[in-house]
């Protein structure tokens, strides 16, 4: 039969490589407009990502396609329209003109969930009209998850992954109590620690399939509300094991045989993993 020290080192260490690197790898670059066959050029600083629950401004400049002249709101109309993925309309509106171009205020409460939008400018005059519509993802900070960040992010992980495994090991196969109650608690913060930056990181980035960033934070809170249970089952067993030693050192202070003294201590009960 199979140690089963080494059967539960074996399954925690393959369900962490499964759980932390299967997780973050960049996105491809997404399609962020399309340019129809329009007369009237029209540009706007409008980003690829965007933070839910935030505002921003729109800022609409127009040209003339055939000599490149910048136009203004006395020969030319201009609405735009914000919709979901889906198609289905959020916001739809005429932008105010301001000197050189047109102004779109988009209040903080229009996007609130995560996920791929569409912002279709509109743009006519007298004798001709032109389009432009811009796609965009919201997510909560407002970024794409490029090479960089996730080299940063899975870099930082298996460091934090390496830390977790050694305090585990030492945990498993120490056999003094003290060494155990620290290696323990180490491996419980890194526990935290890792399960509250995987989740903030897929909550950050993800735009869909955000369950699994609410496993992530289950399993955060779960090492949280585990902090006190375990304090006071940590604190009882270093009283145990402590009053256990004391009193088996004092039989044998007084001449009494390992054997016997082993007896007499109601045969040593076997600790946490064998703690002695």
């Amino acid at each position: 039969m199979p140690d089963k020290k080494k059967v539960m080192f074996g399954f925690l260490f393959f369900f962490l490589l499964i759980s932390l690197f299967g997780l973050v790898s960049a996105k491809p670059q997404v399609i962020t407009e399309f340019v129809g066959d329009t007369n009237l050029v029209i540009e706007a600083n409008v980003f690829e990502y965007y933070a839910i629950n935030s505002g921003a401004m729109v800022y609409i400049h127009v040209f003339n396609k055939t000599d490149g002249k910048m136009l203004d709101n006395t020969s030319v109309d201009c609405n735009a329209e914000l919709t979901r993925s889906n198609g289905s309309l959020i916001l739809e509106g005429v932008p105010t003109f301001d000197e050189h171009y047109w102004v779109m205020s988009r209040p903080s409460t229009t996007i609130v969930d995560r996920g791929k939008y569409a912002l279709i400018i509109h743009c006519n005059s007298t004798n001709t009209d032109g389009y432009k519509t811009f796609f965009f993802e919201a997510n909560k900070y407002g970024d794409g998850l490029d090479v960089a960040h996730s080299i940063k992010f899975n870099s930082a992980m298996f460091f934090m992954l390496i830390f977790f495994m050694m305090a585990l090991i030492g945990c498993i196969f120490s056999t003094h109590y003290i060494a155990k109650f620290t290696l323990y608690w180490v491996a419980h913060l890194i526990f935290i620690a890792g399960n509250f930056s995987i989740w903030q990181f897929n909550m950050g980035y993800t735009t869909q399939f955000t369950g699994m960033a609410g496993v992530w934070k289950i399993m955060f809170y779960v090492g949280i509300y585990a902090v006190v249970p375990m304090m006071i089952l940590s604190m009882a067993w270093i009283f145990y094991i402590h009053a256990y030693n004391e009193h088996f050192q004092k039989l044998i202070e007084k001449g009494v045989d390992t054997e016997e003294a082993f007896k007499m201590t109601n045969k040593k009960k076997k600790g946490w993993f064998n703690g002695q």
